[in-house]
């Protein structure tokens, strides 16, 4: 053991850290960011449809981005999450107005209903692994055989 090694360890014990002992489990989820979406675009026009809601867990406290078709910027807001269920609830207020979710967040996917000024309507947004173009939305497709 180096003169630095041996300093370092005997500065640990006196300030009353235990070396050794086992790391404590943090209850809850493992902090980091979710993403959940079903954002596309229009191959006609280019238009965007669709959301993405992106959860950000962290011990200083848990954050969501909203974006969604029609709105200009995504917009943040604080989120309600326990931890025992996976249960996610927000409230956020658009240019579009009022527009809350309450349901349950998973490793596959985000399911439950979202409240706006369209309605009630649920939702089921799977769970994006890696960052990309999104998609051309579902439909059909005029002048191309396939």
């Amino acid at each position: 053991m180096t003169l630095l090694h041996r300093t370092l360890l005997g500065s640990l014990v006196a300030s009353g850290v235990a070396l050794g002992a086992p790391a404590e489990a943090r209850p809850g989820w493992v902090s980091g960011t979710w993403v959940y979406a079903d954002l596309c675009t229009s191959p006609e026009d280019g238009a965007q449809a669709g959301r993405r809601i992106t959860l950000k867990r962290s011990p200083n406290g848990d954050g969501l981005i909203y974006e969604g078709a029609g709105l200009r910027a995504p917009v943040s807001t604080t989120v309600v999450v326990d931890d025992a269920t996976k249960d996610v609830a927000f409230r956020i207020e658009t240019e579009a107005g009022l527009v809350s979710f309450h349901g349950t967040a998973g490793p596959e996917a985000l399911v439950g209903t979202l409240d706006s000024a369209a309605g009630s309507q649920p939702v089921r947004l799977k769970r994006v692994l890696r960052v990309r173009a999104p998609a051309a939305c579902p439909g059909e497709t005029t002048g191309s055989i396939n």
